[in-house]
């Protein structure tokens, strides 16, 4: 901020090992020589901006303290404004793959940037083979992918993680852990093997810095075999899930918030003492890489470069058909809830797993992370539109440039975009739904191990008073050197690295205690598990150790009948999830809060498995 002091240098490190200050640019200190009359004066007037920047209805990355994007400024790169990079269609092609055998896929990718105006303002964006969102990936169960990566950036090592799936350990992408980040000008070879026994909606993301907040993603999706020929435009009608539910068309639905400053500058304000450690509420939402910004709600102190452009969802215009959406939550910090109007909804996956089918005119709510697989039935009504949803309750502060609840026309008929609208009661609680029965018959009645962990953003003086996020009292961090953890011998693991052990194809409960006043949806890598219970206390608070406690708190314990198969648990604030999982996959696998600003200033840890 212009004429402010240069913050303390935090010692909290991204996901690359990177420290927040040294990827922000910050302004020089200055200092003033003043008399005794004038230097009273600028410290009133100083602190009262200051004052202004934290408490009042503004964006505190917006304020009048905040360098200026002016419209018009000479642009570093060339805007990219093509058709090619504007992707809101993603219509998916199973009839390529639900009958074929498995084969090997080899895919080039360079990663670089470009400025692009996903939903009309002007930003630096990741790009994949010059598109974003990235490539979607198709595959089908036991498949073998070689995806080449090459790293065409100039400064920034980037790494990809392939979320959901449960690849070797050493190709799951996370540097410092399972591999070193590519280097800029340098390649990685991705060689994944697809479980036969795995499919559905998975994604893939940067695990570097912030490098998934500013549009390093992509859609990943395995399908299932199918034992009947098919032909291609007519494969739903072959396919064991589309006879089932009765759709005709796939398409994927990658939705998430979306900032408009670069991600490394959001962490590095939120990683100061100016934040409060209060989480940097988003300034728009995007459905595959396409939004609609209200280029007048841009904040007047804080001008943007944009351009007011529509969202296309005419591909889903057809009323009589019924569809197949996959969605992904690719966004940084918030969950969202949406709906059709005019059209219901059937639930049928989360996190690639079964559930018992439910059916309402909303889901949600969707985390970070998390995916659903929904089925949108034909309406007889003559038009009808999309509501997205962002969830408010981990906005602590107000940012009126944000829109949260914005309305999408599918047909020409329907009102203006991004119209408040109210939403419906009738709404799928993603979080209690269960998983299908038969998939809860291999569980055991109980575990061999038990695990119990807390979790915490705290704000220390050790720490200059900038937030961390905490496990057990470890603040993760990658670990100094060229040597990833999971060639290391496991006493060679520095004090930043909290890690329980697990027996290889053993069982363990997992209690993860929230000590947080918001929510975290915390995320597996390489497995998945049982969600046997998720709890908030109604007032105080909700932990539970047993080891120490005599009772659950709550009472009534565990249903394993209502148990819940995903890789990813929202546990909500002051509460607790208990977890049950089948270590079957040998490796050191990161477990970490999904928010990128979390997972970024420390809030993750190891389950470390068959060592």
């Amino acid at each position: 901020m212009e004429g402010q002091p240069r913050p303390r240098k935090s010692r909290a490190r991204n996901e690359s090992g990177i420290s927040p200050q040294n990827v922000s640019a910050r302004q020089n200190t200055k200092y003033w020589a003043c008399s005794a009359v004038i230097c009273p004066l600028i410290l009133c007037i100083l602190t009262a901006l200051l004052f202004l920047q934290q408490f009042a209805a503004l964006d505190p990355l917006r304020s009048v303290l905040s360098p200026k994007i002016h419209s018009g400024e000479t642009l570093q790169s060339p805007v990219h404004n093509g058709p090619d990079l504007a992707r809101p269609s993603i219509e998916l092609h199973p009839e390529d793959h639900v009958s074929r055998e498995p084969v090997t896929q080899r895919l080039d990718w360079v990663v670089g940037s470009g400025r692009l105006r996903p939903d009309g303002v002007l930003k630096q964006v990741y790009l994949i083979n010059d598109v974003f969102p990235g490539p979607t990936i198709e595959a089908r169960s036991g498949d073998i992918l070689l995806i080449n990566v090459t790293n065409a950036l100039q400064e920034e090592p980037i790494s990809i993680h392939w979320h959901g799936l449960h690849i070797h350990n050493t190709m799951d992408g996370v540097p410092g852990v399972t591999q070193n980040a590519i280097s800029p000008g340098s390649s990685f070879m991705y060689n994944l093997t697809i479980p036969h026994d795995q499919s559905g909606t998975f994604w893939y993301h940067g695990h570097t810095g912030t490098s998934r907040a500013d549009g390093l993603y992509g859609g990943f999706v395995v399908h299932a075999p199918s034992s009947r020929p098919t032909v291609r435009g007519l494969m739903t009608r072959d396919s064991t899930d589309s006879l089932q539910y009765g759709y005709d068309r796939e398409f994927l639905l990658l939705i998430g918030d979306w900032y408009h400053r670069p991600g490394d500058e959001v962490l590095a304000w939120y990683m100061s003492i100016a934040s409060f450690g209060n989480e940097p509420v988003p300034d728009s939402l995007l459905i595959n890489g396409a939004g609609s910004f209200n280029c007048s709600m841009a904040v007047p102190a804080r001008p943007l470069d944009c351009v007011e452009q529509p969202t296309d969802l005419s591909y889903l215009s057809d009323l009589e058909t019924a569809y197949r959406l996959r969605v992904v939550n690719t966004g940084a910090l918030a969950g969202f809830t949406l709906s059709f109007e005019n059209k219901p909804l059937t639930l049928i996956q989360v996190d690639n797993i079964d559930v018992e089918p439910q059916e309402a005119s909303s889901a949600g709510i969707l985390y970070p992370g998390q995916r659903m697989d929904l089925i949108l039935q034909p309406s007889k009504e003559d038009f009808t539109s999309l509501t997205v949803h962002l969830d408010q309750d981990c906005f602590i502060y107000p940012n009126p440039a944000l829109t949260p609840t914005q309305t999408f026309r599918i047909t020409p008929s329907h009102s203006p975009l991004l119209s408040q609208t109210l939403f419906p009661n009738d709404t799928i609680d993603l979080q209690n739904t269960p998983s299908k029965s038969s998939l809860l018959k291999d569980m055991p009645e109980t575990p061999t191990h038990t695990q119990v962990v807390y979790t915490k953003v705290q704000k220390l003086s050790i720490n200059h008073n900038i937030p961390n996020g905490f496990f057990n009292h470890t603040s993760w961090r990658p670990q100094p050197g060229s040597t990833p953890l999971n060639t290391l011998a496991r006493d060679k693991w520095d004090d930043n690295q909290f890690f329980f052990a697990v027996p290889e194809s053993e069982w363990v409960d997992v209690i993860v205690n929230n000590l947080d006043d918001s929510g975290h949806p915390f995320h597996l890598h390489g497995h998945h598990f049982y969600i046997l219970r998720v709890y908030k206390a109604p007032v105080g608070w909700g932990s539970y150790n047993p080891f120490l406690d005599s009772a659950v708190p709550g009472g009534s314990g565990y249903d394993l009948s209502r148990a819940m198969l995903r890789d990813t648990v929202y546990i909500p604030s002051r509460g607790h999830a208990v977890i049950r999982l089948r270590a079957d996959n040998p490796g050191a696998w990161l477990f970490h809060c999904h928010i990128v600003w979390h997972l970024a200033s420390g809030m993750a840890m190891l389950v470390d498995v068959g060592s």
